[in-house]
């Protein structure tokens, strides 16, 4: 290779920033010890905190493309790697590694974009692909083609479905369908890596490629009992080998190794390498097989589904992971309680054994040794436990550094010892289990547990049978049974041991008192806790949940016991292209668990807002009552509408309710009732309500949010049946006014940021409100309010509103006038303001606009505004100091935005300049760089955003997604800022 030529590349691209290699980056032979293949040998890899990969290598002379083709399928195969770079003295060529192989030289079908190796293509390189580009999403929005829908899992489960499909259909008995499609992919393993050779194959079954084996079902059987008394274990036990399935069933897992098509019978390309594919993505086999539906029951849900069953895709394993085993010496002993196919004991083993190994080969003995005394997992579901004890023997021959010669390679059964079937509450009661888990002295304890136990959720009855087995005085979980598994868990733990369990959001951030008490009590056990919400992710990460998710941590750093660690991860549009995710420092907030207590939904809070919306919450709280205690001093209260029901359960008397006007679902607009509702005409209904409930003055709510983020508000002065849809409270005739006054603080934004913050539902999962949601609301007292200038403002604009459609300004100007009835200054008007900025995000348009490149002449002058005017209130007590700021004038496609804030003599006012910089972005940091003696580009490795100060300056560098630069955001670097001067002693 010729180094000098690649680190041209890499240095312009940002991989190699400052004359160093960038954070993980890897170069020449430690690039390629992170990688096995057969033909192609990386000169440099970058991999990213979610494991993606990209790959370089180089080449004097343009390789041809079946040699690039090669290179291309094994990097699919890994299943991390989108691109693929080939460098030659004139050119860069940029491959989809995402991209399916379709045939053996079809390296220019993936081929996404060719550069000269000349300065200016490197730019338009660096501006597409760079590291920069990369890491800050910006890659994503150009390369549409590189999606992980293509990629060697969504592939491979694909087709393995269709494979248990078609097998079932043909009449084998469903688990012996999966069987034989485990051992079939564990035995190309062993080919693929040649640990069982062709020539063998032909001696011993008569046959070199197991395509053919599989056609001769004699042949299959000598296979079988070959493999049963090589490698013994779990995989090819006897009964496999008695019960070899008829040739039919073989000849279509055949099929499946030649690629051919079971319709038309036509060959096609078999792109798969089973020694190159990641274990961990053999273990998600287990998902697809446990989902998988009969075609006679496929409207039913199958019972992975009543049982919660989440495939874990490798990233969220990675997270735990990363955070629980981060500083271990590899002595540890890891237990899942719900461990399905073992995803968390794959990677756990492997990275056991990486540890204990320091750098060294590790030998077999090191890693047999591991394997069957430090990592154990219990799952209910024998098909589940065979394919992790599947998984460890794959994961256990791919760490072997010398697989050979086979007759070597056996296995101890892992089932029954360190692999457990059987039920997580009393597993250790008899049998296997109670060898396995106890000791003289009481239950095995543990150094690490790890997990994604079942979501599901058990309702009333699930949480009364709950109740009658829990110790008195532990609070049981409402919505499912997650934190029962902790409790569970716990009993095998010691005061040391770490905890990295995925669980439901919904006991840590909805305002169930009872979900909140389950939830804290494990909080309080288990401390210090590091909560991580998932919630944003659930579309992708865990698609067939029902409720969103949370990663809880415990006792894995070193914390204050009393103090919790909230972690947002946002969404990003290229999350589910790339499945992976990113943390910013400003994503993480900390609470005390005295905080917590006092005010439970702040947990809510922090894991949806900022330090900012926390203190404006106790402001709000500490001046204003709920609206349910309002309402309560006008003898109100909202209630639930009527509900239909199917015809068999309408048997409640609604006939007092024949002749009102009824609104349905669809019906209301933002302050507005629409004249012509139908009448209501039945006799009976599932629930009706009592007629009181529906008379005027109607404070009506919709419990949907519409999708302005806004809550859907209206007065109905007439009396009208409302359906469940909505809840209202019927006010006194003397309290019109109040009515409307309470519907124009619910339309407004502080309501859309309150119901954001605190409301059980909305901002974590559903786009829904409850009545406790709504009562909670801080409000003025009403009776005074209306009298007030402000309240008569306010009253005046919620009349103009009263239409079908409203303009914008509109918005605007109803915003305002509720900010001046709570008597709300600037600085948090602006948190309000990008609250309901970041309630937008629960829609598809909304998020995408979060992540769109923030414009400079707006965006970024918005941000530099709210930021000169927190300082210039600072600067002020003293008034011999004010601020300038400078707006770098960067083309939209740029991965950064750059601001420099100047401190300047004299007073005076701040002044926003939008300057036009000279040269690239690169050459902007290096300006920046050389003049504040920071290595810029080696310090955006390790950090999304950076603040850097001078003796009279700070400069600001994010990403160029509008989220980093909303108002809210621009106080908060305010305030960093400004501790940070005290701290440094410039004030």
């Amino acid at each position: 290779m010729s180094s000098a030529s690649l680190l041209q590349v890499l240095e312009a691209t940002g991989y190699f920033p400052d004359g160093k290699a960038a954070a993980r980056l890897h170069l020449g032979q430690d690039a390629r010890n992170l990688r096995r293949g057969r033909d192609f040998v990386p000169d440099a890899l970058w991999r990213s905190p979610s494991a993606l990969t990209v790959y370089f290598k180089f080449e004097e002379a343009q390789p041809a493309d079946e040699l690039v083709s090669k290179w291309r399928r094994e990097v699919w195969n890994e299943g991390f790697a989108p691109l693929l770079w080939v460098v030659s003295p004139e050119r860069i060529d940029l491959y989809n590694g995402f991209g399916t192989p379709v045939q053996k030289d079809d390296a220019q079908k993936h081929l996404l974009r060719t550069f000269a190796n000349i300065d200016a293509s490197l730019v338009e390189l660096d501006a597409l692909a760079g590291r920069l580009s990369i890491e800050t999403g910006q890659f994503w929005a150009q390369a549409t083609a590189v999606d992980r829908k293509t990629s060697v899992d969504q592939k491979l489960l694909s087709d393995l479905a269709a494979l248990e499909h078609d097998l079932v259909k043909a009449n084998l008995a469903r688990s012996a369908a999966q069987a034989v499609i485990g051992r079939v992919i564990f035995t190309q393993y062993l080919i693929d890596r040649e640990i069982v050779s062709t020539t063998h194959l032909k001696k011993l079954c008569g046959h070199a490629e197991l395509p053919l084996i599989l056609r001769d079902r004699t042949a299959t059987e000598k296979l079988f009992s070959w493999l049963s008394q090589t490698f013994n274990g779990d995989m090819f036990p006897p009964s496999s080998v008695k019960n070899t399935p008829m040739t039919s069933y073989l000849t279509r897992v055949a099929d499946f190794l030649e690629a051919v098509d079971p319709d038309s019978g036509q060959r096609t390309f078999f792109p798969y390498q089973f020694d190159i594919i990641p274990v961990e993505l053999i273990s998600s086999i287990y998902e697809q097989f446990a989902h998988a539906v009969p075609p006679t029951v496929a409207r039913r849900p199958t019972e992975a589904r009543k049982n919660g069953v989440h495939y874990t895709r490798l990233s969220a394993v990675s997270l735990v992971l990363d955070e629980v085993m981060d500083g271990l010496t590899g002595m540890e002993s890891v237990l899942d309680l719900t461990c399905g196919s073992g995803i968390f004991l794959v990677e756990a083993l492997r990275r056991l054994v990486h540890r204990r190994a320091d750098g060294q080969a590790p030998t077999r003995d090191l890693i047999r040794k591991i394997l069957h005394e430090q990592v154990y997992g219990v799952d209910i579901s024998e098909a589940a436990i065979r394919v992790a004890a599947f998984s460890l023997y794959l994961a256990a021959l791919e760490l072997d550094p010398d697989p050979q010669p086979p007759h070597s390679l056996k296995f101890r059964p892992l089932i029954g010892k360190t692999l457990l079937i059987g039920d997580a509450r009393t597993v250790e009661q008899d049998g296997d289990g109670r060898e396995a888990l106890t000791t003289p002295s009481g239950l095995k304890q543990f150094d690490l547990i790890v997990g994604n136990p079942p979501w599901s959720f058990r309702g009333l009855k699930g949480t009364q049978a709950r109740r009658k087995t829990r110790d008195v005085g532990i609070p049981a979980q409402p919505r499912g049974e997650g934190l029962d598994f902790v409790l569970r868990a716990a009993e095998f733990s010691h005061e040391k041991t770490r905890f990295g369990v995925i669980l439901s959001a919904m006991p840590f951030f909805s305002r169930s008192g009872t979900g909140m008490a389950a939830a804290q009590h494990v909080m309080r056990l288990l401390a210090p806790v590091t909560l991580v919400n998932l919630s944003n992710l659930c579309n992708w990460l865990f698609a067939t949940a029902t409720m969103p998710a949370v990663v809880l941590f415990a006792r894995h750093r070193p914390q204050r016991s009393d103090q919790v660690t909230i972690v947002q991860i946002p969404w990003t549009a290229s999350g589910a292209r790339t499945h992976s995710f990113e943390v910013s420092p400003r994503d993480i907030i900390k609470l005390s668990q005295a905080e917590i207590d006092k005010q439970p939904f702040k947990l809510k809070v922090a894991a949806v807002g900022r330090r900012r919306d926390l203190l404006l919450l106790d402001t709000l709280c500490a001046e204003h009552a709920g609206l349910g205690k309002q309402l309560m001093t006008l003898k109100a209260k909202f209630s639930d509408g009527l509900t239909h029901g199917l015809a068999e359960n309408q048997t409640m008397d609604a006939r007092a309710l024949q002749g009102l006007e009824v609104l349905q679902a669809p019906d209301i607009c933002p302050f507005y009732i629409p004249d012509d509702l139908d009448l209501f005409t039945q006799a009976k209904a599932q629930r009706p309500r009592t007629r009181e409930i529906y008379r005027a003055p109607l404070v009506v709510v919709k419990e949907m949010m519409g999708n302005n983020a806004r809550v859907a508000v209206a007065v109905a002065e007439r009396d009208l049946v409302f359906t469940d849809a909505y809840f209202a409270a019927s006010l006194p005739t003397s309290h019109k006014q109040s009515a409307h006054l309470l519907a124009a603080i619910l339309g407004s934004s502080l309501a859309s940021w309150f119901f954001l913050m605190t409301s059980s539902e909305f901002g974590i999962w559903k786009r829904k409100l409850l009545i406790s949601d709504v009562a909670s609301m801080p409000v003025p007292d009403l009776k005074q309010a209306v009298k007030s200038d402000a309240g008569k403002q306010l009253l005046q604009i919620e009349k103009g509103l009263r239409t079908p459609a409203i303009e914008g300004r509109s918005w605007a100007l109803l915003d305002e006038a509720v900010f001046d009835l709570y008597d709300i200054d600037e600085v948090d008007r602006v948190v309000v303001r990008s609250g309901l900025f970041r309630a937008s995000w629960q829609w598809q348009a909304g998020r995408l606009t979060s992540v769109a490149p923030a414009d400079v002449r707006t965006d970024i002058t918005s941000y530099a505004e709210v930021f000169v005017s927190v300082i210039g209130g600072w600067l002020s007590a003293r008034n011999k100091r004010h601020m300038r700021a400078e707006i770098f004038d960067l083309p939209m496609r740029d991965a950064l935005r750059v601001v420099r804030f100047v401190l300047e003599d004299g007073p005076g006012k701040a002044t926003i300049d939008v300057v036009k910089p000279v040269g690239e972005l690169n050459d902007i940091l290096a300006s920046i760089g050389r003049r504040l003696k920071v290595k810029l580009a080696t310090a955006l490795s390790g950090e999304r955003e950076l603040r850097i100060h001078g003796r009279n300056e700070v400069v600001i560098i994010k990403p160029a997604a509008r989220r980093y630069w909303m108002g809210v955001s621009a106080l908060e670097d305010a305030d960093t800022v400004i501790a940070e001067s005290f701290v440094g002693g410039n004030a």
